[in-house]
């Protein structure tokens, strides 16, 4: 973001101080002279803006901003106009230098060449309330672009979190658009910013060594919004994601959606919810607990499990099972998650043969509708219509071009994504019991509408009868509020999640666009976000925030919609209890609640049963090792808050957690065991380091046994959860051969016999796998027949 100069050097280096220099210019005049004109953006924007000395241009460029002069110098390792310009005008009272403090227009870099000191606005606390004003207002301008309907800085929107515009780091637009949208999503971004305690951290996550986008996410989500810059540049986020998608380390432009997608799905990898215990309370149980608390404290069961990490995929896994009707593809559950809560949805799709008159039913899960754009005149193949050629080729250009200016509403293209379609030609579908490909009736129904609703509209097209690849220019009329999703959807009641007032929520408000200008394949993506702080449309274009109108974002050609489900019912709810909540006079006992499950009942429409299972152990009660941060896992509230809670959503069956003293108090049990676990790690890391060698004699044998399970047993040793069985299958076939491609290092790693035997005799697992060097495809020395080892040793 800053020149690469050895004075400027010296400005990353320096360290905040009182600087009287701006407290003089803010008494000279408007912050925004000159600086705020249309000709001034325009030449920032196409970077023409040159030095008024020399030929510099952006980004070496600063702006004095002294409001007579406002000259424009440069500053670089050759030429160094800013100190010039500086001297020139005080050479002999700097004392009282008013022309010493500079901005980039396009860093958004404030300096003070007297002071040499970097000034900013939003975390600076040595400078005063009149400063600080100045300087934003100064730095919102050259921020924003040119708006005809406003012609000066909003006074109201300078101090708004999350008006942060991202570097483009060369063609990467599509992600900033993306980006810009998942970071005001509320629910999210209250998740990253309030519930942070609970996201994985790598010296933990042992099973996964390479998730690091969550913490990266995290990262970037508290950049966004912690109100401290004006820019952020997202490189090492989306190198994370690049690292997960190999499309997206290519140069060049890619698909905005797509980048959403991956986004999510590696997230919801990483930050799946705490698995909920087996035992359930039963309603009796509960009741009583909430008429006795210091009863309810005591709850206990042999049954339940510590609440761990599981792992899985976003894709619904399907199982067929055969009825009298058809055949019904089943979803089998994967792990809940954060993303999943907020973004997924359930898609049914129902086919029926036109033949043997068979239904078939699948259920998948979704992050996002794609839609098709005017379905009708969707062009067809030969099969179904024997145009000529000429006139696909004609269809294209006019798309590619933007030339088609027709007009259909986004209810129109969901009713033509829902309705019944016959499956003909090459779209013909393989029934089993006709053994054949058969004409069939398709129909798809949203039977789980997430409450955050994205829309893909289908806007490029391939046509392979051309050869012509083009951008569908149709507009599309989206309402900005109560899109109403209840025709295109059947929700079923599931008793676990949702009580009967949640299924009749089907309204959405748009709170998100992304644009894409230009043609396929290039073009420039841009975000419209609603800020849900100040309740404003924004456009973010890379670095540049502007304030936009609603009627601003309607006219829009939309590529992706972001809708959030809505309910005046729940928002007077959540606005009656909090009031509760921040009124109590500390006369009740505090109850603490987990804030994972706070904030969905925050944000979401169907928050789910509550539970405290999030930081409880197996014992009911807290293992302060495991979760040091506890304070930051939970919230509290006044007992009747609570048991009005449980009253409206029901419980899981978790114990309820109070402290009289109103602290929170370990458990016991688990402290004694963590005590017989250090205990443990002290012993093995001694007896391991006795008997570890890294070379063996001659006649003797290298053991290999998988890295992963090993890098496993050090994090256990360093503090971690014990790794469990040896497992190294991870590298060898289940009939004991090598796996193909298995690097040493990465994959398996050779201990001594002695090593070897004290970790099988400690943990068990296998199979046995030896060699004369460290190579897993080197010839296996013993045979399974006239070892010791037995059977073990086929590999």
């Amino acid at each position: 973001m800053r020149s690469k100069t050895s004075e400027r050097g010296s400005i990353n280096n320096a360290s905040q101080v009182n600087c009287p220099h701006i407290n003089r210019i803010t008494k000279k005049g408007s912050p925004v002279f000159k600086i705020e004109t249309s000709s001034f953006k325009k030449h920032v924007a196409n970077a023409s803006l040159r030095c008024d000395t020399c030929e510099s241009r952006i980004p070496k460029l600063w702006v004095c901003l002294h409001n007579r002069c406002r000259a424009v110098v440069c500053c670089s390792n050759s030429k160094y106009h800013m100190r010039n310009h500086f001297e020139i005008l005080h050479k002999e009272n700097r004392d009282d230098a008013c022309h010493s403090v500079y901005v980039n227009p396009r860093t958004l870099t404030i300096w003070c060449i007297a002071c040499s000191s970097e000034l900013n606005p939003f975390e600076d606390n040595n400078l005063n309330s009149e400063a600080r004003i100045y300087l934003k207002t100064v730095i919102r301008c050259l921020q924003g672009k040119r708006n005809k309907s406003q012609q000066a800085v909003d006074q109201s929107t300078i101090d708004v979190p999350g008006l942060v515009g991202l570097k483009n780091l060369g063609i990467t637009c599509y992600a900033s658009a993306a980006l810009q949208c998942l970071s005001n999503t509320p629910a999210l971004t209250n998740f990253f910013n309030y519930c942070d305690a609970y996201i994985p951290h790598l010296p933990h996550n042992f099973e996964h060594p390479h998730y690091k986008l969550a913490e990266t996410f995290n990262n970037f989500m508290k950049a966004m919004w912690s109100g401290k810059s004006a820019i952020f540049s997202p490189i090492q986020l989306i190198n994370e994601i690049k690292k997960h998608n190999l499309v997206f380390q290519e140069r060049g432009q890619q698909d905005s959606v797509e980048f959403f997608r991956c986004v999510l799905d590696r997230l919801h990898e990483e930050l799946p919810y705490p698995q909920s215990m087996s035992v359930k309370l039963s309603n009796e149980e509960i009741f009583c607990a909430y008429m006795n608390p210091l009863k309810s404290a005591s709850f206990n069961s042999d049954n339940m499990d510590d609440s761990s990490y599981v792992c899985g995929t976003t894709s619904a896994l399907s199982t067929a099972t055969s009825t009298s009707t058809g055949t019904i593809q089943k979803r089998q559950f994967t792990h809940t998650s954060v993303i999943s809560n907020i973004f997924q949805g359930l898609l049914e799709s129902r086919i029926k043969c036109l033949h043997c008159k068979k239904n078939y039913l699948k259920e998948d899960h979704f992050y996002d509708l794609s839609i098709q754009i005017d379905k009708k005149f969707k062009l067809r193949s030969p099969e179904k219509n024997a145009e000529s050629t000429s006139s696909s080729v004609m269809g294209s250009l006019v798309g590619l071009f933007g030339m088609n200016n027709r007009a259909v509403r986004l209810q129109d293209c969901l009713s033509s994504f829902c309705a019944t379609e016959k499956l003909t030609g090459v779209d013909r579908y393989e029934c089993d019991k006709c053994k054949s490909l058969t004409d069939c009736q398709k129909t798809l129904r949203i039977t789980q509408l997430p409450e955050t609703l994205c829309i893909q509209l289908k806007r490029y097209r391939f046509d392979s009868y051309s050869y012509f690849s083009s951008k569908i220019a149709t507009h599309v009329q989206f309402p900005m509020e109560d899109l109403d999703m209840k025709p295109y959807s059947s929700e079923k009641r599931n008793s676990d999640l949702d009580n009967q007032d949640t299924l009749n929520i089907t309204k959405y408000d748009l709170y998100g666009l992304i644009h894409h200008r230009g043609v396929l394949g290039a073009g420039h993506y841009i975000a419209y976000v609603k800020n849900p702080i100040d309740g404003n449309w924004y456009e973010y274009d890379d670095t540049y925030v502007t304030k936009k109108s609603a009627a601003d974002i309607s006219r829009l050609e939309a590529y992706a919609l972001f809708y959030q489900k809505k309910s005046p019912e729940k928002d007077q709810e959540r606005k009656e209890i909090l009031a509760r909540i921040y009124k109590d006079s500390g006369v009740e006992i505090p109850y603490f609640i987990s804030r994972l499950w706070f904030n969905r009942w925050q944000f979401t429409t169907t928050p789910g049963p509550l539970t405290n299972y999030d930081f409880l152990c197996k014992h009911g009660s807290i293992n302060l090792k495991r979760y040091p941060k506890i304070r930051n896992m939970v919230v509290k509230v006044p007992y009747s808050v609570y048991t009005t809670l449980v009253y409206k959503y029901g419980s899981d069956g978790s114990p309820p957690y109070f402290s009289t003293d109103h602290g929170i108090l370990g458990c016991v049990i688990c402290e004694k065991e963590e005590k017989m676990l250090e205990q443990r790690r002290q012993k093995e890391s001694l007896d391991i380091g006795m008997i570890d060698t890294n070379t063996i004699k001659r006649g003797e044998y290298w053991f290999l046994i998988s890295s992963k399970w090993l890098s496993s047993w050090h994090n256990f040793k360093s503090g971690g959860p014990p790794p469990g069985p040896i497992n190294n299958y991870s590298f060898l076939q289940e009939d004991g051969s090598p796996k193909p491609r298995m690097k040493r290092g990465d994959d398996y790693r050779g201990v001594n016999e002695r090593v070897w035997s004290y970790f099988e005799h400690s943990y068990g697992g296998g199979p046995i796998c030896v060699r004369t060097t460290i190579d897993l495809y080197a010839p296996n020395p013993l045979s399974w027949e006239n070892t010791k080892y037995g059977n073990h040793m086929r590999c």
